[in-house]
């Protein structure tokens, strides 16, 4: 049966449409195949702490950890008690030499005598039985000294402060840190999301750090003031202990 010019022509033209209809549907069943298949990135930024790739971006629960109680009057009291008991006798030890040349024309030879036995040398002992300038200046240095131990408690109190807040903001941005971090490999947010969580939770490691720096400065300045007291060291650190 010989076909026609036009039914071949509409059979090549039916055949190429089944054709292009059946690569369509190839092309449509490799993609929803391969759709749920993420690639891995080739390189991604890690986390500030270099920890692993686990999800963690569940933020800290519960209300804010107060930071410890300090005694401060207590405290207070403890190291004013243990400065170096002060001594009502200070004696001193003072070397003196006097040397007495008279040069008046008209001086007798009783005056020239008395000038002469009035130059001598030697070790004088003292003890101050009272003076209002050493009581003044030894009020001086008592107020100074519970001045300095008033600072350095109450400086203590605010670290302590400082780094339950710190500690807590931290947490936070950690979650936000990671949260960011599985955006970016997701591809659905800028690389700058990630490197702004990076930078917050780099600033509070650091203040965290520079608290801990500070209270170990604050607790040796009181503990300087005291003399084999290890008491007021325990004390000190039952209060400030905890992580950096």
């Amino acid at each position: 049966m010989k076909l026609s010019p036009w039914l071949k022509f509409a059979i090549a033209y039916w055949l190429a449409v089944l054709g292009w209809f059946a690569l369509l549907a190839l092309a449509l069943y490799a993609s929803m195949a391969t759709a749920g298949e993420r690639p891995t990135p080739s390189w991604h930024l890690p986390r500030f702490d270099g920890a692993a790739d686990d999800p963690r971006d569940k933020p800290p629960t519960g209300p804010l950890e107060p930071p410890p109680v300090l005694d401060a009057r207590g405290l207070y009291d403890l190291v004013i008690t243990c400065f170096p008991s002060r001594s009502w006798w200070r004696p001193e030890i003072a070397l003196e030499a006097r040397y007495a040349n008279d040069q008046s024309s008209n001086r007798n030879q009783l005056i020239q005598a008395a000038a002469e036995t009035s130059s001598y040398a030697g070790i004088v002992a003292r003890i101050p039985l009272y003076s209002e300038i050493e009581l003044d200046r030894e009020r001086e240095r008592e107020a100074s000294r519970r001045s300095l131990v008033a600072q350095n408690v109450g400086k203590i109190e605010q670290l302590l402060a400082e780094r339950a807040i710190a500690r807590r903001e931290l947490g936070l941005w950690r979650s936000i840190e990671d949260r960011s971090s599985r955006r970016v490999i997701a591809g659905v947010a800028e690389t700058k999301e990630q490197i702004d969580a990076i930078a917050k939770v780099a600033g509070l490691e650091s203040k965290i750090l520079s608290v801990s720096a500070d209270l170990t400065a604050a607790k040796l300045v009181l503990i300087g003031m005291c003399v084999d007291r290890t008491d007021v060291e325990a004390a000190i650190d039952q209060v400030i202990a905890g992580r950096p």
